[in-house]
This record gives C-alpha cells, structure tokens and sequence, in this order.
C-alpha cells in the first residue's frame, strides 16, 4: 500500500512540476512582485513561526496545508509553483520530511532546491530526544516544535536566514526574533512554575502519541504514549498492552489524544487504568485563523493549559 501511495505522490508532483513551470516566469530572484521575500515551510507550525520573525518583508507559505498529513501529503500545483518561486524552503529535519511517502524530497529535487542554499532546517542545535521504540530506536523524536524552550530555537534558526538572504532587513528580523524569543521565554516561566508546583505522583503526561516528549522535558513531566511516532500500526493491541501494563497500579490524573486522532485506543487504555480522556493537545498544526490555535504561541499555551488543567483535576 504504501509503495502505492509513493507511486500516485511522484505522479501528483510530476503533473504538478510541469505545470508549474508552464506558469513561472524566466527568471525568479525569489521574491514575490511587491519585493517581499518568498519562504515556504514544510508545515504549518514552521510557517506560522516565520511569519512572526518574517513580518512584513517575508511572503510566507506553508506547503502542507493547515491540518494535513504531514506524512503523506499530495502537493498541489499551487504548492508546486510556490516552492520553485520561494528564496527559502524551511524544514524541520530530525528525519521528519523523510518520512511517509517521501514527498518532500521529491518535491525539492524536481523544484531544484538544495539543503543549505534554499532548504534550512530549524532544529540545528537542539538538543534531541531519541526514540525507543523497536526499529526507529536510537534516531531523533523529531517533535520538537511542541517543546517552549525548543520553539526558541527554531525562531532563532529561522531568523538567522533570514538576515542571511534578506541582509537589508537584518536589523527589522533581529528585533522580532528578539521580541519573539523573549514572548516564548515568558510563557515557559509562567509555566513551569505551575508544573514545578505539582507533586511528583501528578505528574504524568500520558497521550496516545509520543509527541509531547520535548514538552514533557520542558516542564519536568514523565511522558508516557501508545505508540512513540507514526507508522501504518498506531494503535495495535501490543501497544496498548505495554502501556497499560507500565501504568498498572499507578494513580493517573488524567490522559490526553492528539486532535483529530481517534480517541478509540486511549478509551481501551483509560478503562483499564481507571482514568480519563482530559481534552485534546494540538501537536502537528496550528488552526485556521477561526480555529482554536492559529498561531504557535496560541498552540503552546493551549496544550500547556489543558495538560495543566488534567493533572490537577479532582
């Protein structure tokens, strides 16, 4: 099944490449026609983080459409055209594009863009978190955008290219890094004093997928999850039973899924431990502007409320 999505993912980016370049101009400076610096990223969060440091200088997109698989995502025509166009690719490596259907590379190589000349990755200089799980075991947990103090990081990379291609408004990215930075760093103090106040049995953070594991760091939790990253077996009885089986004669608060994840695994868990589903985290997305976290730092404070909220429920 998979080599088959592959398959029809080559296709869709083929037909969208020559399309693209049907409708491109002769020469891109890697600027939109109002002189704004063109950047796309791999997916939302990366993008919305852009759009903060990039402010009014930089034409931001992100490439996976807000909500989308990241893993297996169709690239349109129009997200086609955007990458040719765009000076800057930004991705958050630690394996994550390289992933599901290999979309990304495919999209780079027949866009023609190189890592380190168009395409950065965010997360250099994090400190990673490896996984444990059988068979990815030893590679990097690339969820790091959902750590505060990780998020940091990725504002600081993103501007540094920025300046880097777009030297005329160095000083204008500096400053809203600077500004972004320090929101960031006031947001993890107001929380990690709350989750520093907890006692040690309260803290267990408990979701369905080993996601919120740089948060968990962050904020002085224990992660616990069904299945540490994504594959085609989320979910298997194996999993649940390991983890019901770690969490056995253990006082647990409360649990957590992931938003637009079936909650049919957790509820197999949480009958067994004698707990409950205390609301959802946003971990892949941010939401549409309408939506409940339209902006990183909104999706930051969000999951950070609701875990609070479900470790000190009565």
């Amino acid at each position: 099944m998979k080599r088959i999505i592959g398959i029809i993912v080559a296709l869709v980016v083929v037909v969208a490449v020559a399309f693209g370049l049907m409708h491109r101009n002769d020469q891109s400076d890697g600027r939109a026609a109002d002189g704004r610096l063109n950047v796309v990223s791999s997916f939302s969060i990366i993008n919305q983080i852009s759009e903060e440091i990039g402010g009014k200088y930089v034409n931001a997109h992100t490439i996976t459409a807000i909500g989308a698989d990241q893993h297996d995502y169709d690239p349109t025509p129009t997200d086609v055209k955007r990458t040719q166009d765009a000076a800057i690719v930004f991705a958050n490596g630690l394996n994550l594009e390289k992933g599901g259907s290999g979309w990304f590379d495919k999209l780079m190589k027949t866009t023609d863009k190189h890592a380190g000349k168009e395409i950065f990755n965010v997360t250099d200089g994090i400190k990673t978190i490896k996984l444990t799980t059988a068979g990815v075991a030893g590679q990097d947990n690339p969820h790091a955008w959902n750590g505060v103090l990780e998020g940091k990081t990725y504002a600081a990379n993103i501007a540094k290219v920025l300046e880097k291609k777009d030297p005329a408004h160095k000083a204008y990215y500096a400053k809203r890094a600077t500004a972004y930075e320090a929101k960031l760093q006031k947001l993890y103090d107001k929380w990690h004093a709350k989750f520093a106040a907890l006692p040690a049995d309260d803290k267990k953070l408990v979701t369905q997928e080993g996601a919120m594991a740089y948060f968990a760091r962050d904020f002085g939790l224990k992660p616990y999850f069904i299945w540490e990253i994504d594959t085609e077996s989320n979910g298997t009885p194996s999993q649940i039973r390991t983890l019901v089986e770690a969490l056995q004669g253990e006082k647990v608060r409360a649990t957590f899924i992931e938003q637009g994840e079936s909650d049919k695994p957790m509820q197999t868990v949480i009958s067994q431990i004698h707990s409950h589903i205390a609301g959802e985290l946003w971990t892949d997305s941010v939401s549409k502007q309408s939506g409940v976290v339209p902006t990183y730092y909104d999706l930051l404070n969000h999951n950070a409320q609701t875990i609070y909220d479900g470790l000190t429920s009565k």
